[in-house]
């Protein structure tokens, strides 16, 4: 069981690696995070980070010295900046499996739960774009794998190692990385009805996570004593409770509604095996503890203002243990259940990927199309004809198999829509078939774009109007060189500049098509062609 499990997993790192460079980094936040790794990989500078040149402090430097390490082996591109995405969801896989096997002491339920991960529609969004969030993920994961090998083998280097690790992902996301790891721990201490205890040992771990944590923050503050204020103030607080601020907000009720959707399929018939025996229905402590730390941070999350998508990947490992444990342990008549529910899922994949090529709004060539078809066909004749297994592994391999060919569906539609995924790579490609020496500038009209110096290289200039997106925080710079790469038009002397800069017309403008330069401007694109594409207008 071990070995098919292992080979499993290299099936997966397979699939996971086909064509990941195929699509164009997405924006705005994958864009961001490839950028400043690729500037950091080019300086040399894994201190300071910078996005087109102007210090960024909004994060600490874990993801984007990972994504510089990525194009230090692969070269700057898309593949080198998403691989270790690939890497991280792995390791989480592993880490589940070994956490369970340790705690629950079942190998079924491990397995279950490292694959049930791994089918959730919000971890393979996670990995298919570069955020922190994966990696935050993963420092989260291991930093529990740790904690648990410390309270159940009582080996007291995991402790130490537990508070390293739970530095490292402080070092990727800041003072929210404790939370989740946190609510494990006092939920675990609650159903087990045990006391908090310290020790010489929980006082130097502290003591160590302090030095691991605060390491970065402390080089950067005694270099530049301002960002205190700026760290506390506004990455912190105003990030918890005031996320207007960064144009995050969210109501209460998000989270509830947003995480069940983003647990399918799984949940359709977990659901229902605990509704029909909701009366008989028993758990071990370690469910208990998987199911409330999964439902203590869906609540603690909603209470923050500041909500996006991928903030609550953390319930997810937790939820899977929780699923896990279900399904192997309570479903033994509900499993027909979970075969029927995992084939509709399949046959979804098989309408989408027949009618993605009938729908005028999208490209979707034909060849994707009969590809994956016969794909789809093949891995579901022989599951549901051919493969003699259990039904608990049958439905595991096939549910397992789904999310396979809808990564390779995301990546065929990504590659093929760029417009639809927010990439503007046909835009840079264009503009590089245009000018085919360096001696221009391209304007970008009131819209951060930080792929485009990945594209276009250092001559990108971005245009700040009344755009917030387009604004840029220079309060930090010591020098004047922010001004090579940003242009706030409405201080004293901007404008001027810019109208210098339309007067080349071998500079190049971009526009987002729904935004359009003030009328006692537009004479500036006299001179200029233009090439409309879905989202963006390119001026040459």
């Amino acid at each position: 069981m071990k070995k098919s499990f292992y080979l499993i997993l290299l099936i997966l790192f397979c699939v996971l690696n086909l064509d990941q460079g195929s699509w164009g980094l997405t924006e705005s936040s994958e864009a961001r995070y490839a950028e400043i790794g690729r500037e950091m990989a080019i300086s040399n500078n894994y201190l300071h980070p910078s996005l087109l040149n102007i210090g960024h402090y909004h994060k600490p430097p874990i993801t984007y010295a990972i994504t510089a390490i990525g194009y230090k082996i692969f070269g700057f591109n898309e593949y080198g900046a998403r691989f270790f995405l690939s890497v991280a969801l792995l390791l989480q896989i592993i880490l589940i499996y070994k956490i369970v096997l340790l705690w629950f002491k079942d190998e079924k339920v491990a397995i279950a739960s490292a694959l049930i991960y791994f089918s959730f529609p919000i971890v393979l969004i996670a990995a298919r774009n570069l955020t922190t969030d994966i990696y935050l993920n993963t420092f989260i994961i291991w930093s529990i794998y740790f904690w648990l090998q410390f309270k159940l083998k009582e080996k007291k280097i995991r402790l130490y190692l537990f508070y390293i690790v739970l530095g490292l992902a402080f070092l990727t996301k800041g003072p929210v990385a404790f939370l989740p790891v946190m609510l494990f721990v006092i939920c675990y201490k609650i159903i087990n009805k045990e006391k908090p205890a310290f020790s010489i040992h929980s006082v130097l771990g502290l003591i160590t996570l302090v030095i691991v944590s605060g390491s970065w923050f402390a080089l950067i503050i005694y270099h530049k004593p301002e960002l205190w204020d700026y760290f506390v103030q506004e990455q912190i607080i105003n990030r918890s409770i005031n996320a207007e601020t960064f144009h995050r907000a969210k109501p209460f009720w998000f989270y509830a509604l947003i995480a069940p959707a983003l647990a399918l399929p799984w949940i359709v018939p977990v659901v229902i095996t605990i509704c029909k025996k909701r009366k008989t229905l028993q758990v071990d402590k370690p469910s208990k503890v998987a199911g409330f730390t999964a439902l203590s941070i869906l609540i603690t999350f909603s209470l923050f203002s500041s909500k996006l998508l991928l903030y609550i990947l953390p319930l997810y490992p937790f939820l899977a243990m929780y699923f896990g444990s279900i399904f192997i342990n309570h479903s033994r008549t509900d499993k027909i259940e979970y075969y029927y529910v995992f084939i509709v899922s399949l046959s979804i994949l098989l309408v989408a990927v027949l009618v993605f090529p009938f729908i005028p709004q999208l490209d979707f060539s034909w060849l994707s199309s009969i590809s994956l078809l016969l794909g789809i066909l093949a891995f579901g004749y022989v599951m549901i004809y051919r493969f003699k297994a259990n039904p608990t592994t049958q439905s595991l391999y096939l549910i397992t198999g789904t999310l396979c060919f809808l990564v390779l569906i995301y990546t065929a539609f990504s590659s093929q829509n760029s417009f639809i995924i927010n990439a503007l790579k046909p835009e840079y490609t264009f503009i590089n078939k245009q000018r085919t020496n360096e001696d221009y500038k391209v304007l970008v009209y009131d819209n951060l774009l930080s792929s485009a110096p990945f594209y276009l290289g250092e001559q990108v200039i971005t245009i700040y109007d009344s755009n917030f997106e387009a604004q840029r925080d220079i309060r930090f710079e010591t020098t004047q060189k922010w001004k090579e790469n940003y242009l706030p038009i409405n201080e004293s002397g901007q404008l001027e500049r810019f109208k210098s800069l339309m007067k080349d017309t071998n500079n190049v403008l971009l526009i987002k098509n729904k935004k359009k330069l003030a009328d006692s401007l537009t004479y500036l694109l006299k001179d200029f062609k233009s090439q409309k594409f879905k989202k963006w207008t390119v001026y040459y």
